[in-house]
């Protein structure tokens, strides 16, 4: 995949990436389709926060969110990203949510979670995810030469330095109809240059995004 592939619109406020989200959504809950929305942490957070204040409030049980990556621990721990987005306001009524952090082992986690997203993926029927991308590459948890950028399976829970995280697998991004991607900042720049190139995806996990039919990358970079 060339540059020319790349959707890259250029932004000066965070409102017009979640303009952006908000319409899409809301477009498919005014059709009657059962939507699907992965959400991400880090800067796409306040992003998200002001999505939650767009979506229509009457959902009549069509909206379904789910996460793209969670750090391990328990429920509602302030390093986490559900915590950090109930933080900024993070509410939509009548909306069917499954954070990542059950109160359960690692392990049992990712177990109930692979079969949570299985089900919903099925059943949606529009899938839209928003993501970041790391100066490293890594997108939702999928850390460079991990074990979720290898993983067979739709979750995967690991041990990092940092955190140990429970994140959705490079087999669940391509099954999604729409990907958002918020990269702001000149630390990014690098990586989205990359993003127009290819490279193994175990070097570089944000190349997994490309195979996603619509995608749509809001920077700062001109």
């Amino acid at each position: 995949m060339n540059n020319m592939a790349l959707n890259i619109k250029t932004i000066k406020d965070i409102d017009e990436v979640a303009d952006f989200v908000a319409e899409s959504i809301n477009s498919k809950l005014e059709q009657g389709k059962r939507v699907l929305w992965f959400i991400t942490g880090g800067s796409s957070i306040k992003v998200q926060s002001k999505v939650a204040n767009k979506i229509k409030t009457d959902t009549k049980g069509k909206l379904v969110i789910t996460m793209t990556d969670e750090r391990y621990g328990a429920p509602n721990h302030i390093d986490s990203n559900w915590f950090q987005l109930k933080e900024l306001g993070f509410e939509i009524p009548n909306a069917k949510i499954f954070p990542f952090l059950i109160g359960k082992d690692m392990a049992e986690t990712a177990k109930e979670l692979r079969e949570i997203i299985k089900k919903e993926i099925n059943k949606a029927d529009y899938k839209i995810g928003n993501f970041g991308i790391g100066i490293d590459g890594h997108t939702a948890g999928i850390l460079p030469h991990s074990d979720a950028v290898y993983s067979s399976e739709l979750v995967c829970a690991y041990d990092t330095p940092q955190f140990d995280r429970i994140t959705i697998t490079p087999k669940v991004i391509p099954l999604l109809d729409e990907a958002v991607v918020f990269a702001i900042g000149e630390s990014k720049w690098p990586i989205l240059e990359k993003l127009g190139k290819e490279f193994p995806l175990e070097e570089d996990p944000s190349q997994i995004l490309k195979k996603v039919s619509l995608l749509t990358i809001f920077t700062d970079k001109k």
